[in-house]
């Protein structure tokens, strides 16, 4: 049987793209981006709720034309995989969270 592992969201940033420079001297850009959920509440009322993801994006080409129109609030489309990244916090504590590994990032607005 085979298998895939394809991510697509469309949602609004919630920050400025953050440019890194990682160990190995690849450039990467982080993104904070939330996609909205409705539903209707017992009284009849449709409520949103937020869900927020963190996109990691290592096309160094990309992120330095996506630098220059990307940014708080701007309306994108990620296409990607999901991956799980754990680390362990300052009280020893091991966590895992879920991060977007972006293929291609489409500005909306433009």
């Amino acid at each position: 049987m085979k298998s895939s592992n394809k991510v697509q969201l469309v949602g609004y940033l919630g920050k400025d793209p953050v440019i890194k420079i990682v160990s190995n001297g690849d450039t990467m850009a982080v993104l904070r981006m939330a996609t909205h959920q409705y539903s209707t509440g017992a009284d009849g009322k449709t409520k949103r709720n937020s869900i927020w993801h963190t996109v990691y994006y290592w096309n160094e080409k990309e992120i330095e034309k996506m630098i220059n129109y990307l940014i708080k609030g701007s309306h994108v489309m990620v296409d990607g995989s999901i991956f799980y990244r754990t680390y362990t916090d300052k009280n020893g504590v091991k966590n895992i969270v879920a991060v977007i590994r972006a293929e291609h990032i489409t500005d909306l607005d433009r």
